[in-house]
């Protein structure tokens, strides 16, 4: 009797693959957002920059 394939994984493949793309390009977009708000800061600023922390947290962590 064959055994069925059981997938470990909660997500499906192309939902791991864009998480991991996220968890890639948040730190270079951190990295911009953080200059930017040093030479021209703003309210908008500080929250994109914490939304931006956030997801990287959530994806470093695997939080989400």
């Amino acid at each position: 009797m064959a055994r069925k394939y059981f997938r470990k994984a909660r997500f499906p493949g192309w939902l791991i693959t864009v998480k991991n793309a996220i968890g890639q390009l948040t730190v270079p977009l951190i990295i911009f957002q953080f200059i930017r708000t040093l030479l021209f800061p703003s309210a908008v600023d500080f929250f994109i920059i914490l939304i931006l922390l956030t997801l990287h947290f959530c994806f470093a962590y695997e939080i989400l």
